[in-house]
């Protein structure tokens, strides 16, 4: 009989510590405005477009996540760095982060 691995158990610790974080980002009305003027500039899904698919885009996702570096200031660049953002419908949304699908940069 095969032997499953368990996975190590996440640190909750540095889990909250990383999404406390992340909600004072998203929290701010900064984003709120960068948020829709995106979708304001680019209400089409970016992904369906490239796949000849015209679907309406709910969501705003960073290409890069802010949250791949320990510095606050690249953390801010990224977050708010308009190039940074796709608009997104909310199936592709889902897709990139559950790793089915991969954005185009």
């Amino acid at each position: 009989m095969p032997t499953i691995k368990k996975l190590p158990k996440r640190s909750r610790t540095t889990d909250t510590f990383k999404s406390k974080a992340r909600h004072r980002f998203y929290a701010q009305r900064r984003w709120a405005r960068l948020r829709a003027e995106k979708l304001r500039q680019q209400p089409l899904c970016e992904m369906c477009l490239s796949r000849g698919r015209v679907t309406p885009a709910e969501d705003v996702h960073h290409k890069i996540s802010f949250m791949s570096s320990d510095d606050a200031c690249v953390q801010h660049h990224l977050f708010y760095d308009f190039d940074n953002l796709m608009s997104l419908c909310k199936e592709c949304h889902g897709a990139i982060h559950a790793g089915v699908i991969h954005p185009q940069s």
